[in-house]
């Protein structure tokens, strides 16, 4: 089963972003966002501080909404740094129903589902699935 283009486009891109910026103890994952505009890309930084980390999506998702806050996020997906689809965390999947409640997200096998099958029961579901 192949992707649509631009989950093709989202994953390529999260791909050559680690195998670029892939640093170990700093960056292992990284994220694409992508809208109708192109692909905004993230990555996961690491900090001595465990609490302090912050995972690839939300500077992928920061990088969609400073580059095109109209546009919607269509498709996310984050990438291991061996360039592998990782599903995202439930914090991440949380701060998706926030900010691209209508994505979908690539996970592994390179499935292309839609965020609310990956989150059926949101926190403040009624708020943010529109009940």
């Amino acid at each position: 089963m192949s992707l649509p283009p631009r989950a093709e486009a989202a994953l390529a891109a999260a791909r050559a972003l680690i195998a670029e910026r892939y640093e170990e103890g700093r960056h292992h994952v990284a994220s694409a966002a992508a809208t109708a505009a192109g692909v905004h890309l993230g990555v996961n930084l690491e900090c001595t501080l465990p609490r302090a980390t912050i995972c690839a999506e939300p500077g992928a998702l920061a990088a969609a909404r400073v580059a095109d806050p109209a546009s919607p996020i269509e498709v996310v997906v984050a990438v291991n740094r061996r360039g592998e689809v990782i599903p995202p965390c439930g914090v991440c999947r949380e701060l998706l129903v926030d900010y691209a409640p209508g994505c979908h997200v690539i996970v592994p096998g390179e499935r292309l589902v839609p965020l609310r099958a990956l989150l059926p029961e949101a926190w403040k579901e009624a708020e943010r699935w529109g009940r």
